[in-house]
């Protein structure tokens, strides 16, 4: 029995989780003096960005699972006879959790020496990681064995693309991510920067003008990055308009050619932090069972 757990940056489809019995560790957030919240316990995706649309000058603040969480999961599951254990967390680079998830994970195994515990970077997060976890769970349901399993996740994680738009610049500049002077410029003119995770941070690819052109520089983008389009998985997923989302689908299949499964979502908390209402984002990685 292998037992996948992941943290909660990478968004994946509540159905795909509950099909393959994959356990999340929730990422925490708050507004303003509230208590922190847990990401898809104590709050829903879709409360947390109607509150952002509702009060735009109340930005969310974040917090990665404790040392706690995690073990608390390893633990549980232990009890229910799981022995082997596959871990992946948001970039390291951009959190604690996968440094909390391996604190954790050393406790947990020299109290159960029986278990194997291995806890992945994914150097990624939201649609990226989630393209990661969805070929993680493929490989458990397909009978590989533990250690060819890790094998394979570390050979394919090098071809995971994870790129996002937004269509707000201020959260951006809230974070950190951008300057001033460019958010106010980009106010005037509708720049909506196409953005990708780079060695574990984020990275601006291209500014664009208007909301359906960055859906297209930004498909166009990730098309341009696969070879084979008969061994990829693809994730979409969106801060709250479902429309944008259907337009970038139709757009993606049309420009590709691809036939296959679109896994969807809502992206997580912690890109919508500090993307915002209506960012969206595709990930892509190879399907390493083809």
């Amino acid at each position: 029995m292998i037992c996948q757990i992941i943290d909660s940056s990478g968004g994946l489809p509540r159905p795909f989780m509950q099909q393959h019995g994959i356990i999340e560790v929730p990422f925490y957030f708050k507004f303003g003096k509230t208590d922190y919240r847990r990401e898809n316990v104590d709050c829903s995706l879709a409360e947390f960005y109607q509150h952002m649309e509702q009060y735009p000058d109340d930005i969310p603040q974040t917090s990665a699972p404790n040392i706690n969480d995690w073990l608390t999961v390893f633990e549980e599951q232990h009890a229910r006879g799981a022995k082997r254990y596959i871990v992946t967390t948001i970039s390291s680079k951009l959190s604690s959790s996968f440094q909390n998830a391996v604190l954790a994970k050393n406790t947990f195994t020299e109290k159960n020496p029986d278990a194997q515990v291995e806890v992945i970077d994914s150097n990624t997060c939201a649609c990226g990681q989630a393209a990661l976890e969805i070929a993680v769970a493929k490989m458990i349901d397909s009978g590989r064995e533990f250690q060819e399993i890790i094998n394979t996740i570390h050979q394919i994680a090098t071809t995971i693309n994870t790129l996002f738009v937004v269509n707000h610049l201020k959260y951006m500049q809230a974070g950190g991510r951008i300057g001033g002077a460019a958010a106010f410029v980009g106010k005037l003119v509708q720049i909506k920067p196409v953005c990708e995770f780079v060695d574990g941070v984020v990275r601006p690819s291209k500014a664009v003008i208007g909301r359906k052109n960055s859906l297209k520089t930004m498909i166009d983008i990730a098309a341009s990055r696969i070879s084979n389009w008969n061994r990829v998985i693809v994730t979409l997923q969106n801060a709250g308009f479902q429309a944008d989302a259907d337009y970038a689908i139709d757009y993606f299949r049309k420009v590709t050619g691809f036939s296959g499964t679109i896994h969807q979502s809502e992206l997580g908390i912690i890109v919508g932090a500090h993307s915002g209402p209506g960012a969206a984002g595709i990930g892509l990685i190879e399907d390493p069972l083809g």
